[in-house]
Order: C-alpha cells, then structure tokens, then sequence
C-alpha cells in the first residue's frame, strides 16, 4: 500500500472513530476530534550505498539517523531479531520456522530510551509547559500489518511495567489497520510502546500510530499551538536551552538562536487566547535563558550558533562559527520577549550586551558587517552581509542598536534574496511589522511588502507550473527555503531561482502567511495537509517532495520557531486581534532607533490596534 493511500485510511479510521471528517478552516468547526500522529512509518530514505541507520556489526540503531516521528529513539528486540529484516518500507519478522522465538521493535515515547526521567502521560502528552486545559490526550494506538500470525501491543513505563497490551490476530495479504483503544488515564508515564510477533509468526508492519483525541479548539489556535509544542519538545528545561533536534540528547547540540526564539514564542505562549503557559512560566524561562546563555564565552560580543556542555559549561560546538546573523536573532527574539513580559531586569542585561558587541571590529573594508568568527573567536570568516534580505536586515539593526552612527553602504541584489529562498525574505517580518509596509527604505530604495509579495507568487507558480498535478499542488503547498535535506543528514538551501527543486520546507507558508490576502487560504491548506499526515499533532513535517511520497518527520528547533511565531502572526491577523510582538516592536525604544537604518522616520503602514479581518 502506498503512503498516500494508508495516510487516506487513517483519515477514514479518524471519521469512524471520532464520527466526522474536518474541514480545517481558521475559527469555523471547534469540536473534539480524532487525529492521528505517527510513531513510526518504518521508511527507508537513503542515500545509495547507506545502511538503515544500523551501527555496523549490531542491530543497534544510530539515534542520530534513525528516530522515531516523535522525536526519540527506536530498535529492535527478542530473541528472534536477527531474523527480522529491514525492507524499503516496512519491518519484517520472519518466524514461522521458529516457535520458540519472538521479536518485534520497541519505540521510546519520551526521550532517550536510557533516560529514565522522560515519559508521555497519556492525559497531557504535549509539554509541561503548556496547560493542561488546552492538552489533547491519547485514546488509541494503531498498528498497520499484514502477514499470518498473533501480533501484541504493549505500553511499558520506564521500569518496563506494563501498563497495557493488546493481542491482534492477523490474517492479511495486504496492511491492514488494527486499533487498540486505550484510556488515557491508565497511562501517566508511558516510555515504551512495543510491538512483537509471537512465535511462529510472519508479520510485516509498515507503521505504528498514536490517537489523539483533541479539545474543542478553534483552528487558527490549533495552528499555532501545535507549532509552539513542537518547538517545546526540543527545549530542555535543565540546561535552559534549547536543542537543534529534539531526539538529540541535551547538551549535545544545542542551538542559541532557536533558544532564543523559544523565550519569544513562549512570551507569546502566555498572551494567546486562551493562555497557552502561564505568565510566570514565561517569565522564568525568559530569565533561565538569559542567564545561561549570558555566561557563554562571546568573543568581540558574537554569540555561537550551537553549543556543547562539557564540564557543566557551555562551549562552541566543535567545527561552528560565532555568529553574527545569529547573534541578531537571538537578541531581537530576548529583546522583545522581556518587552512583552515587562521584564526590566532582562531587558537591561541585554542591552548591556548588545553594547558590547564589536561591530567595529566585525565590519569588512567594504562597510559591510562579516559573518563573525571562526571556532577560535579570533579568526575572522571571509564573508560579509551585503546579499539583500532578512538576515541583513537584522544584522544592520543590531548594529545600530550597538554603533548608531556606522556607516551602512548598499546592498547587493536589491529585493531579491539568494536563490529566491523563502525564509530570506521573511525573519526580519518576524519582529518587525515596518517591513509590511510599501514605503521605500533608505538602504536600496526597496519596497519590502511588494518584494515579498513578488517573491510568494514566484513560490506558489513555481509548484503550479512545474509540479502540476503533483500531491503538493492539489494540496497547495509551497516553500522552497531552507532546513535539513531530504534524508535529514545535511542542510539543504532551496529557492525559486534553482530549475528542478522538489523538496519543499512548509515552514515557508506561516512565514509568509501574512501576505496572502486571504488568511482563510493558508488555514484550508494546513487543514489538508494534516489530513495527509504532513501536519499531525506533533507538528510540521521538516519537509517533503512534491509528489508527497517522501518526507521528513525531523523536529528541528529553527524552522519550528519559524512555524511557531509566524502561526501567531497569522492567528492574530484572521481574528484582527492585537498582536503583542508587533506592539511589543513599536513601544520598544532600542528597537524603534534600530529600524530607522531602513525607515528614518520609524513610520509603519500597520496600525497598533486591532484591524480587519481581512486586511489587519
């Protein structure tokens, strides 16, 4: 059965056991539903030469290459595993010839499978920052199977007692859905759910399923708070950071901008309606953040892009760089998250910080700012930013914010970012709302709203005229940006200016969901694409190809922030409500002096109070 298809079937379970199908438009149908979020889809996408994430000689898994689309590990157990095998999309357990022996695959819910102090409760499986009013809970497990033979599944806490199981019975030539209801309040601390092949059995399972029962929640809130939980689960509340990939062990990859947009959204968290974290849960994450990052060694001022923790410190990862671009991310994203919460204490330290950045320092002979500096926090990188777009553009305020009167020449390409990458055009709309208006800048006399709009239609034609018929346009997904490639092994940059992409990154439709003149648009797109699996209750998927046959269940923390805030900007313009970054941009001193690089005169087209629907 092909994954379209089977993504289909889930969809008619859902209506059989929650009674209907939904629409998915922004506010119109709030009642519980079933949806489903997969454990695993036991895929193989691979470059050709690469085994299935098997450490070689063992049956042991790479957590770094093989991860469940929770975000935690996986492998195989029994006294019969060596006799399963791996095949291009499913697991095989071949044990008609051995009666005695059985063997199936278990699967962490929470964490890392050694990590005792990680489980899922049934009744509250988002994070524990988030409520518990706005939690949905899980009320089924599902398994698809084919073969002859007794298939059971189980629930294990992390002392290995049972906490459920479920015999099934299996007699298919084709995968076949069996579902296990569960009680939610049965399960509290659930780390393992397993499946196994009773001896003398032939079974092949394609994928394994979590039901999740959802509240009555309208869906623009829904949008947003699955973004939000997504880029929750990679937050570690010990460190205070936040890691690049959440089925990464804490400390081992952490990434500082996406820590920083993290204090953000969980600012924003605190003001939705309703509150997704309390107030005071923003406040002292904000806090947390801020002192632990604020002890990481920073050369000429420059924050590195990711962190190791050795020794109870936190260093540069190996083999990184200190950053500029994302210095200036994490400093807008504390910057505005203290302005929201009204934390004067936090709000004074950074900019006590961004006063010791060295842009004088850091600036090329050309004027232009450079990349940063080399794991050795002495050596300057080569580069500069001088290539029009969003990550410039943040650059250039943070400099003012630290060197008001530098000089800040041209900029190369004007309104037209690299490769015509979609996140390029969009961060700097992240923080600022100035960058809606069509008031030329000072910098290269561009329109920033029609260059973005420019750019949004070349993303949507270029899924339309190319990629007709394809899953992705029946569907109405675009976005051709940037994040982790096809096989999650490497960072991949895509854009409209490259002839044969086919990898889309949807973080790109939240991004620039505030020029779409029809918010509506972007909801009814989300609402398909959950249906088909690419937006389960977890999240996003990472990405996907265009024909829908391969994607990428990666968790990773930028794009998630991405999704995260630009899921609230959207929200917030559909209910034509105050949007409290935006508001928080405009009241902010340091932040109102360092967009007049681009706007001297600070005017913005958007009001500060409530507009239309439509058009706010």
């Amino acid at each position: 059965m092909s994954l379209r298809a089977f993504l289909l079937l889930l969809a008619v379970f859902s209506q059989t056991l929650a009674g209907r199908l939904w629409a998915g438009s922004g506010g119109a149908d709030d009642r519980p539903r079933l949806d489903w979020q997969c454990v695993q889809e036991y895929f193989l996408r691979l470059k050709a030469g690469k085994n299935p994430g098997m450490i070689a000689g063992t049956r042991r898994l790479n957590a770094f290459t093989a991860y469940t689309h929770l975000g935690t590990d996986f492998g195989f157990h029994g006294p019969g595993e060596y006799d399963m095998e791996w095949r291009k999309d499913e697991v095989c357990a071949n044990l008609s010839q051995q009666p005695d022996a059985w063997a199936g695959m278990w699967h962490s819910l929470a964490g890392q499978a050694r990590d005792p102090g990680t489980s899922l409760d049934f009744s509250r499986p988002y994070g524990t920052l988030i409520v518990p009013e706005v939690q949905p809970k899980i009320s089924a497990v599902m398994i698809g199977a084919r073969g002859n033979g007794m298939l059971k599944l189980e629930i294990r806490n992390a002392v290995q007692e049972v906490r459920g199981e479920r015999m099934f019975t299996v007699k298919a030539t084709e995968t076949t859905p069996f579902v296990w209801p569960v009680s939610a309040l049965t399960v509290p601390d659930g780390k393992f759910l397993n499946w196994t092949a009773e001896p003398g059995s032939d079974l092949c399972v394609t994928s394994l399923s979590l039901g999740v029962e959802r509240p009555g929640l309208r869906w623009d809130y829904e949008v947003f708070l699955r973004s939000y939980a997504k880029l929750e689960r990679c937050f570690d509340v010990q460190s205070g950071l936040v890691r690049d990939r959440s089925h990464l062990e804490p400390g081992a990859f952490d990434n500082v901008p996406a820590t920083g947009l993290f204090a953000l959204a969980t600012a924003v968290a605190s003001q939705t309606e309703p509150p997704t974290v309390l107030p005071e849960t923003a406040v002292k994450t904000l806090r947390q953040i801020q002192a632990v990052v604020g002890d990481i060694t920073a050369p000429l001022g420059l924050l590195p892009h990711f962190v190791v923790q050795e020794g109870g410190q936190h260093l540069i990862h190996p083999g990184t760089e200190y950053s500029s671009v994302d210095t200036a991310i994490y400093f807008h994203a504390m910057l505005l998250a203290a302005e929201i919460m009204g934390d004067a204490q936090v709000k004074s330290a950074l900019e006590a910080s961004v006063d010791r950045i060295d842009f004088a320092a850091l600036t090329r002979a050309s004027g232009h700012v450079g990349h940063g500096l080399m794991e050795d926090g002495k050596t300057m990188l080569t580069s500069g930013w001088r290539d029009w777009g969003g990550e410039t553009a943040l650059v250039m305020m943070l400099q003012r914010m630290a060197n008001p009167q530098a000089l800040r020449p041209p900029l190369d390409r004007p309104g037209q970012p690299w490769q015509g990458t979609g996140f390029i055009a969009e961060i700097q709309s992240l923080f600022y709302p100035d960058f809606n208006s069509n008031r030329p800048d000072a910098v290269n006399g561009v329109k920033w709203r029609n260059a973005r709009r420019s750019l949004l239609q070349s993303q949507m034609d270029y899924i339309q005229s190319r990629w007709r018929g394809t899953l992705a346009d029946e569907l109405g997904i675009y976005g051709l940006s940037a994040g982790e490639d096809e096989y999650g092994t490497g960072y991949h940059v895509g854009g409209v200016n490259l002839p044969s992409e086919e990898v889309v990154f949807p973080h790109y439709m939240l991004m620039s969901a505030g020029l779409v003149d029809d918010p509506e648009e972007v909801y009814t797109a989300l609402g398909r694409m959950s249906r088909y699996g690419f937006f389960p209750p977890w999240g996003l998927v990472e990405n996907l190809t265009v024909t829908g046959s391969r994607y990428l269940p990666m968790d990773s923390a930028l794009n998630a922030a991405f999704e995260t805030i630009g899921a609230y900007h959207l929200m917030q313009r559909y209910r034509g409500q105050v949007d409290v970054i935006y508001d928080a941009s405009r009241r902010s001193r340091l932040l109102r002096d360092a967009v007049r690089v681009f706007f001297p005169d600070g005017v913005t087209d958007l009001p500060s109070k409530p507009g239309s629907r439509r058009n706010g």
